[in-house]
């Protein structure tokens, strides 16, 4: 054998073992395991909900179980900041609200990411409008009366919120200053915990999603005057909403969007979000979401990357005109 057939030889092994350690180093076809859904917020509520509606269909449909974790704290910045450090392989999800892709960076001074930059926005999948929510016992009896009221003792009224730079709060103000009307904020731990005052009347409104509302409105406590949406909820049909009651523009909501650490595959994105848009366009869970007063959505990739940018950019201006420092 000579020295050229040798060299040949030793060559195509070679050619055959790189062959055959690049197949074995392949990344496996996406999902290969378990993926996990991430949730910013306690169980038993609407994030959680949303969040375990979607697991197990999800999980059928990519042939491997979705896990909800629960990790609450810091506004949700801390389950953020954990996904967002996640590997970028489309097993980490994060189940994300407004406060945590378009209002946090704006209200604290270090989050611990970039929503805008630290994401893959995957599909947006769901929204709360708020509710205008009043004590049964204000004399008004619709938004235009309570509106009248307000005008005629500014400042002699109080709302309540679940913090300062959270959703309701921010569209209190909103609808405050397009009123032209003022009432004083009073922040509680949670919105339930504004309820419960509206409830009493130590408070005299406050703007929350139907889960918090309608224990109190069935028990004859609270009446609500308006939703923040652009037609009416399903769950509330003789309830206007505010561009019916003559205040177009005013349309503000929670939101839910599942979101992927930045860089992960877009063909891995847009696998999940295909099969996001086929749970949340499904007649019984677009129904059961209904009744808590929660409108699902089917949107593409595309279209959830807009929405956020011009949600971003919304509600900064409302935390700018506000004045609020972040802190």
């Amino acid at each position: 054998m000579t020295i050229r057939r040798v060299t040949r030889g030793f060559a195509g092994v070679c050619v055959l073992l790189a062959a055959s350690s690049g197949a074995l180093a392949q990344t496996p076809a996406f999902p290969s395991k378990r993926l996990t859904l991430v949730v910013p917020a306690v169980a038993g509520g609407a994030s959680d909900i949303v969040a375990r509606i979607a697991a197990g269909p999800l999980g059928n449909l990519l042939g491997q179980s979705v896990v909800v974790e629960n990790r609450s704290g810091a506004s949700g910045n801390m389950a953020g900041t954990s996904v967002a450090r996640s590997d970028p392989d489309g097993y980490t999800l994060l189940m994300a609200a407004t406060n945590n892709i378009a209002i946090n960076q704006f209200t604290m001074k270090n989050p611990g990411h970039d929503p805008l930059k630290d994401f893959a926005p995957v599909a947006l999948v769901a929204e709360a409008p708020e509710l205008i929510a009043i004590t049964a016992t204000f004399p008004a009896k619709t938004l235009k009366d309570f509106i009248d009221a307000l005008r005629a003792k500014p400042g002699s009224y109080n709302y309540g919120s679940p913090g300062t730079g959270s959703v309701p709060h921010l569209s209190s103000e909103r609808f405050l200053r397009a009123t032209g009307t003022k009432m004083a904020h009073v922040p509680f731990r949670g919105s339930a915990a504004a309820m419960a005052d509206v409830a009493t009347g130590s408070i005299q409104m406050s703007m929350a999603s139907l889960g918090s509302v309608e224990p109190f409105r069935q028990a004859g406590t609270a009446r609500i005057l308006g939703v923040t949406a652009s037609k009416r909820l399903a769950a509330l049909p003789d309830v206007p909403t505010l561009e019916e009651a003559g205040w177009p523009n005013l349309e503000m909501s929670n939101w839910w969007g599942v979101v992927a650490p930045r860089n992960t595959p877009r063909e891995t994105v847009e696998l999940l979000n295909r099969h996001l848009r086929t749970i949340f366009s499904d007649k019984a869970i677009v129904e059961r979401l209904g009744k808590l007063g929660i409108v699902a959505h089917s949107e593409s990739v595309a279209f959830f990357e807009q929405f956020v940018e011009k949600e971003a950019k919304a509600w900064a201006a409302v935390v700018k005109d506000l004045g609020l420092e972040a802190k």
